[in-house]
C-alpha cells in the first residue's frame, strides 16, 4: 500500500474512533430465539462504532401470510434506533443494529397496527476504546 494511503487510512480509523468512541471489531450477532418471522440475522461487517450492519432474512411467508410491512430496530432502553418498511414477498433486509446495547428487531402489521414478532439480538465482538 502507498505510504501516504496508508496514513490517511491511519487517521480516518483514530478519527473514527476518537468521535465515534468504541470500535467492536469482528463482530457477530448471536440470539437464542425461535421464530415464525426472522430465519436468521447475521453480518459481514468486519467492525463498528455505534452499530453493525446486518443482514435479516425473513421467513417466506413474513411479509405475505403473516402481512409484515415495517421492522423496527428497538434498543434495551426502548428507544427507537432504525425503521425500515418491507414489501410483499421480500425476504431479505438490511438493517444497522446497534454494538453498545441488547436489542430487539420488531416486525409489525402496520395495516391493521399488530406486532407480527419480536426478536433479541446481541451484537458481540471485541471492544476497543
Amino acid at each position: 500500500m502507498n505510504p501516504n494511503r496508508r496514513l490517511c487510512v491511519i487517521a480516518a480509523v483514530a478519527l473514527l474512533v476518537v468521535t465515534a468512541g468504541c470500535v467492536t471489531v469482528s463482530p457477530s450477532i448471536g440470539s437464542s430465539e425461535d421464530s415464525a418471522v426472522f430465519e436468521r440475522v447475521s453480518t459481514v461487517s468486519e467492525w463498528g462504532t455505534s452499530s453493525v450492519q446486518a443482514s435479516v432474512t425473513l421467513a417466506p411467508a413474513a411479509t405475505t401470510e403473516m402481512g409484515v410491512t415495517r421492522l423496527n430496530v428497538i434498543t434495551d432502553s426502548g428507544s427507537s434506533f432504525y425503521t425500515t418498511t418491507v414489501d410483499a414477498g421480500q425476504t431479505s433486509v438490511s438493517l444497522p443494529i446497534p454494538t453498545q446495547t441488547r436489542s430487539q428487531i420488531v416486525a409489525v402489521n402496520t395495516v391493521n397496527g399488530t406486532v407480527v414478532d419480536t426478536y433479541n439480538v446481541t451484537v458481540r465482538g471485541s471492544r476497543y476504546p
